[in-house]
């Protein structure tokens, strides 16, 4: 991939790992690099955001932010990847919406899970932005994961548009000859002429050149982790989902397969819409 990455982080110090890695990752792809840096406004605590917010003049934020963004060029001082870092600071409740509307247009957006992050509220926050609004797939990485190269992931598959667009997505991450499991949670269909069903993305998938498995799993209460725990049991590089095939407000309230991938990252991820 020659193209444009952009990386999300709100602490440098508890991001640097994540840093370090994705910084391979675009020297691996021959991939543009944009870092959001994010400073929030000072809190009581962190687990009370978006609440106990402390305030603090703009031009002292400001200050703090440039901080940041001094100290993560040093940390990347020397590297051959073309690097653009933006600092952004605000009150914790509307960063998220900042980098909406700054509109960052890239090929892949990348994110450390809950663990590089400083302020959980902040990370879900802007998780579920780029899920929903930037246009392209999102990839959360878990610390100590990286994607090297992808011979083997799982789709996790139901009908629907974010699904076919997660699997387009997956194509351009994988090696040659990689192997694909197309995983469902449910009753398995009584016949296997479904148009949008297994078959169909085997044959998809075959045509390309990648081998193909099919698994169904008995549907239990938490999905997002019946697919991680498979992946994980699989060795696989990569799991791929659609993101959000219900609304954010049914995810919010009864819960769903999207946020319980956002919640708790054990494999890397890759969520498409």
């Amino acid at each position: 991939m020659t193209g444009t990455m952009l990386a999300v982080l709100d602490d440098v110090e508890s991001g640097a790992g994540f840093v370090r890695t994705i910084l391979a990752q675009a020297e691996r792809m021959d991939a543009r690099l944009v870092v959001y840096l994010l400073t929030p406004g000072p809190l009581a605590a962190p687990d009370l955001a978006p609440f106990g917010v402390l305030y603090l003049p703009d031009q002292i934020l400001q200050a703090d932010s440039e901080k940041q963004v001094e100290k993560l060029r040093a940390m990347l001082g020397g590297t051959t990847v073309d690097v653009d870092i933006r600092g952004m600071f605000d009150d914790v409740a509307w960063l998220a919406g900042d980098v909406r509307r700054a509109r960052p247009i890239s090929d892949l957006s990348v994110v450390g899970s809950h663990e590089t992050w400083a302020i959980p509220y902040l990370y879900r926050r802007v998780t579920e932005m780029l899920a929903l609004a930037s246009g392209g797939p999102l990839l959360i990485l878990p610390p100590g994961r990286s994607l090297t190269t992808v011979n083997h992931a799982v789709l996790g598959w139901k009908s629907c548009p974010e699904a076919v667009r997660a699997l387009h997505d997956l194509v351009g991450l994988l090696a040659p000859g990689a192997r694909v499991d197309v995983v469902s949670c449910g009753d398995r269909p009584g016949s296997e002429d479904d148009p949008h069903g297994h078959g169909a993305v085997a044959a998809y998938l075959g045509y390309r050149g990648f081998e193909v498995g099919s698994v169904w799993l008995e549907r239990r209460h938490d999905v997002a982790e019946q697919l991680q725990t498979h992946a994980l049991e699989l060795g696989a590089d990569l799991l791929a989902a659609g993101a959000f095939a219900h609304s954010r407000l049914h995810e919010l309230v009864f819960g769903g397969v999207t946020a319980g991938l956002i919640n708790q990252t054990r494999v890397p991820v890759l969520l498409s819409r």
